[in-house]
């Protein structure tokens, strides 16, 4: 058996153990032949930690108490070397008892795992300037952050794990959350937003004056997540941009008024003249700050078109904003390199008309393009029916490994329709993927008047090598991305691949899916 058994008699003498117990118990041999008295071992054991601190006296007489009237409820010792021991006592119908020892030291450390993990969780959320919450696919809420609770005072039970979340909802409406109208209604269009998430924002007017921008998004793993931006102060200055344009279209028109009034009055027009002046030059100096924007603006339009070329819209946008460094400046930085192209591309190229050909490039182009700019993929280059994509470049992205085999696994199912549509046509073609993790010297490549935007390093090569390699349908990673990620997707063994341009074989694997 894979446990510790001892077998005591009636009084309290060993009659027999096994093996597991000899080696768990590292004790002299003695103490375990039949006849010996186990308060000896126990003893021993006091003497030796394997109790904690304490009077040894007190110690041993509490487990032989255990031993001589057990009560069927298994208790746990901890050894001096760190390992934990389940204990269980059982009373044998002829006399005597029975104790079975489980080794879960490894148990004890996947709980603690586990309590830690949960912590650094709740510490992440709890730390994040928006409300957040996530509800699994019955609706029900699994986790909300503290800005959440802050953002919506509303009873403690209604925020509890497991709660419908339409519960709040319901609560929300009759408290004028959502404004006037049936609460019915306004409860069942949020449930359905919940439901079916447009990935669309709207927003919702509190009954103290604030607003919130509503986002929602369905979650890979199931359920959904919904994000509350507190946008009261973003409202106000429109309110006041808007009040502000109004003062300045009334101004306009009274110098207008008064334009007019100079030129049917042309006897006051040297009375008049000083104040034109002032006026010219008030109008000077607004034309000279006008001057200075259309100048930014132009600089920023010009900055904006170079970083479309290789950003996704939402990246480019981060940019512009000032949230991320400049991402043409040379670095060096860790990136996951994902090399993407179709098999058996280059026969059809050779029997295939060119406007074929193109139209094929153009549908794939096109679902490969969806899926980087939904995962905040960067375009390194298109090649044919070659790509290149860097994750964690030029701006950060959290856990890039994940990131891109998520965004390859969104484009397997779409190639999947894809190829199914080109065997229609008389197109037999596949889809392989490789994808490696390393550092790598990012920034521009080229000329002025022609740059592009490229990384340089053998995690370039690497990727490229396993998409190679990679058969239909295959995602090739390398061990340093299975090393980040094994514990959050399933993968087939590849085994060792001999790579062009590497000196020792590489260990590769095949992603599946995603873990449950």
């Amino acid at each position: 058996m894979p446990g510790a058994l001892a077998y005591t008699d009636a009084d309290l003498n060993i009659v027999f153990c096994n093996d597991p117990f000899k080696e768990m118990y590292r004790v002299p041999k003695e103490l375990l032949q039949p006849g010996r008295p186990y308060a000896d071992l126990l003893h021993y054991l006091a003497e030796n930690g394997y109790y904690g601190k304490g009077d040894l006296g007190a110690l041993v007489a509490k487990r032989v108490e255990s031993l001589r009237n057990p009560s069927g409820r298994s208790f746990e010792d901890h050894t001096p070397d760190g390992r934990w021991y389940r204990i269980l006592r059982c009373r044998v119908a002829g006399g005597g008892t029975v104790t079975v020892m489980t080794d879960i030291t490894e148990q004890k450390q996947a709980e603690q795992n586990l309590a830690d993990g949960e912590a650094q969780l709740h510490v992440a959320l709890d730390n994040m300037p928006g409300a957040l919450a996530y509800t699994d696919d019955d609706l029900r809420m699994v986790v909300c952050n503290e800005r959440f609770k802050e953002m919506y005072i509303v009873p403690q039970e209604l925020l509890q794990r497991g709660r419908p979340y339409a519960d709040l909802l319901r609560y929300l409406a009759e408290n004028g959350y959502y404004g006037e109208g049936d609460v019915d209604a306004l409860v069942a269009k949020r449930v359905e937003s919940l439901r079916n998430p447009s990935g669309r924002s709207f927003e919702d007017h509190t009954p103290d004056g604030r607003w919130y921008r509503i986002l929602r998004h369905r979650v890979a793993a199931g359920g959904a997540v919904t994000v509350m931006t507190d946008i009261t102060e973003q409202k106000q200055a429109e309110r006041d941009l808007l009040e502000a344009t109004r003062r300045t279209e009334d101004a306009n028109k009274l110098i207008t008024e008064k334009n007019r009034a100079l030129e049917a009055l042309y006897s006051e027009i040297q009375d008049k003249n000083r104040q034109v002046e002032e006026q010219a030059a008030q109008i000077a100096e607004w034309n000279a700050r006008l001057e200075t924007r259309v100048a930014e603006q132009v600089a920023k339009i010009g900055q904006m078109s170079k970083l479309t070329r290789f950003l996704s819209p939402k990246v480019s946008d981060m940019i512009m904003a000032g949230d991320a460094d400049d991402p043409l400046r040379t670095h060096r930085r860790e990136i996951t390199v994902v090399f993407v192209d179709l098999r058996g591309f280059t026969g059809f190229t050779e029997t295939a008309e060119p406007e074929e050909v193109m139209s094929v490039l153009r549908e794939y182009h096109a679902e490969l393009g969806r899926a980087i700019m939904e995962y905040d993929g960067t375009i390194e280059h298109f090649a044919g029916d070659g790509v290149m994509i860097l994750f964690n470049a030029p701006v950060p992205v959290d856990n890039h490994e994940l990131q891109a085999i998520r965004m390859t696994l969104r484009m397997r199912e779409s190639m999947v329709v894809l190829t199914r549509e080109w065997k229609k046509r008389g197109h037999v073609l596949g889809f392989g993927v490789g994808i490696a993790a390393g550092y790598a010297t990012i920034g521009t490549i080229g000329f002025e008047g022609r740059l592009d935007y490229g990384a340089i390093g053998s995690v370039t090569n690497l990727a490229a090598r396993l998409c190679g390699e990679a058969g239909d349908g295959q995602i090739l990673i390398a061990p340093r991305i299975f090393s980040k990620t094994e514990t959050q997707i399933e993968v087939a063994p590849v085994g060792e691949l001999t790579l062009k341009g590497f000196q020792r074989p590489v260990l590769a694997c095949n992603v599946l899916r995603l873990r449950a």
